[in-house]
């Protein structure tokens, strides 16, 4: 059974994030979603959804407050390691800001860690490196 549906951030500017993503990682909107709140990219069979604050009141859910740390973390997944560091300068060079270079985990995963424009963290990974 596959789960995973979809992962979705909220931002003050969730047009803007939603952009970082697209072009980053070259997906593909589902236009038949996007609202003034809304912005969806698929990433193989998970959607990626941005969703503006005013979502949280649709939800029912409590707005995040400042300085909660963080809550979620992106992993996207690479075939190479060239793969990945190309990505890396990438993501720099659209704004994102490197927390830890590429490094081997304990798991033998070639990884690497980032923050998005947004603050959010996405942990970068070739698992067969």
């Amino acid at each position: 059974m596959n789960l995973l549906m979809q992962v979705s951030l909220f931002s003050e500017d969730f047009i803007g994030l939603s952009e970082f993503y697209r072009d980053l990682f070259d997906l593909p909107e589902v236009e038949s979603l996007r609202s003034d709140v809304f912005r969806g990219y698929m990433s193989g069979d998970v959607m990626i959804g941005f969703s503006a604050p005013a979502a949280y009141e649709m939800l029912g859910l409590d707005e995040r407050k400042p300085g909660e740390g963080d809550q979620t973390a992106f992993t996207l997944k690479f075939d190479t390691k060239e793969e990945l560091d190309a990505c890396v300068g990438n993501a720099i060079a659209r704004g994102a800001t490197l927390v830890k270079e590429q490094f081997m985990t304990y798991y033998h995963w070639y990884m690497a860690v980032l923050r998005d424009p947004d603050g959010n963290a996405i942990r970068l990974a070739c698992t067969t490196p």
